[in-house]
């Protein structure tokens, strides 16, 4: 077991496997009927279909062997391309999923792909989100839509109060999910008293913690109860997800970066209870951004303790170009110079912009500039 706190607790973390299993039903959905108008021809490819194939391919990134395939083969990649054009995929989103799953441009436009398209549209998928959920979750093209997809989504549609959560699993859902583990997982979390809306806020934000395997999930929501987490309130389920979906090495590694910059195995604990998600971030980035508040800004360890949200806010778009114009102010003498991070850190952009660039524009007409060469890196 890894111990958390000396004195405390205990973990056990295991190794969270990533191989996928296959949900079998006997439960079909029809949806032939549905957005008609959307029907794709397979023929009248020509000269302008072929460079456009090649243009994809090329733009795609591909080897040259896996290029030479698709170049060579019939009009079905061409075929393919048009559909997605007809559903609303730009080229550069095309050439995103070919680089991601090339064998898509083999797949046989209308007995397996359109369907599955018609299917996503029929559940309240729109036309933007559909390019972005078929790039997130290629898997899509590799499962059988009746043995498969809309069993899986009938499944989820028992665990969340509407289709709208539910597309939002679907925007989330990358491919290390157990379907087996669906139900029995919620269930665990319903016996405990979880309400349905902290259910749903973790179906839809975190499916692949949610739908962990079953003896990794159970021992990661024996573990958060341990640490002191309330079954009742919201940072439970912020929690479990963050446990079920990391290994024991992983864990330890954090601690210990944690540790070299002075907090305490204490202070681990409760920063982690106040925002469960600062443990999510990656080892590198959070040295990184330790590294920086602290060595480049004067911020204490404890000052950082304070706002474990910071972690999850990118260091080169956010937290570099903020700190640059503050250190300016300061230097200045227009701010104090005990501001707190979530003053400043934490704020939304329009706010930061009003209350650190635009006031003080008159007498530092460069401070924008500042701030955009930051961001800009």
């Amino acid at each position: 077991m890894l111990l958390f706190t000396d004195s405390m607790l205990k973990f056990n973390l295991f190794h969270v496997f990533t191989h996928s299993t296959t949900l079998h039903s006997t439960l079909t959905v029809h949806c032939s009927n549905h957005f008609s108008n959307l029907s794709v021809s397979v023929s009248n490819t020509n000269q302008d279909d072929s460079f456009m194939l090649s243009n994809i391919i090329n733009s795609a990134g591909l080897s040259p062997e896996t290029s030479l395939k698709l170049k060579n083969s019939d009009d079905g990649p061409n075929a393919v391309i048009q559909l997605l054009r007809n559903y609303d995929f730009s080229d550069s989103q095309i050439s995103t999923l070919v680089k991601k799953h090339p064998r898509v441009l083999l797949s046989n436009p209308e007995k397996t792909l359109l369907p599955k398209l018609k299917f996503l549209l029929s559940i309240g998928v729109s036309t933007t989100d559909l390019p972005k959920i078929l790039i997130g979750n290629t898997t899509f093209f590799k499962r059988s839509l009746e043995e498969n997809i809309i069993p899986r989504y009938h499944i989820i549609r028992t665990l969340v109060r509407n289709d709208k959560e539910l597309i939002s699993v679907m925007k989330n859902w990358t491919t290390n999910v157990y379907p087996d583990s669906m139900v029995p997982n919620i269930e665990v979390l319903r016996n405990l008293g979880v309400p349905q809306h902290s259910v749903s806020f973790m179906v839809t934000n975190f499916p692949n913690g949610a739908f962990a395997k079953h003896s990794r999930f159970v021992e990661a929501v024996n573990l958060v109860k341990e640490m002191g987490f309330d079954p009742l309130k919201s940072n439970f389920v912020l929690a479990v997800p963050v446990i079920a979906r990391m290994n024991k090495e992983t864990w330890e590694l954090k601690l210990k970066i944690f540790e070299r910059w002075g907090w305490s195995k204490d202070i681990c604990l409760l920063v982690f209870q106040k925002y469960p998600r600062c443990m999510a971030t990656s080892a590198k980035k959070i040295q990184k951004v330790m590294s920086f508040l602290v060595n480049d800004m004067g911020f204490t360890p404890y000052d950082i303790a304070r706002c474990p949200s910071v972690f999850n806010r990118s260091l080169e778009k956010t937290i570099v170009p903020r700190c640059t114009v503050i250190k300016i102010l300061m230097s200045k003498g227009l701010i104090k110079s005990s501001l707190s991070i979530n003053t400043f850190i934490m704020i939304r952009e329009k706010t930061f912009s009003e209350r650190y660039l635009a006031a003080f524009q008159k007498d530092l007409p460069l401070l924008l500039d500042a701030y955009k060469g930051q961001n800009s890196d």
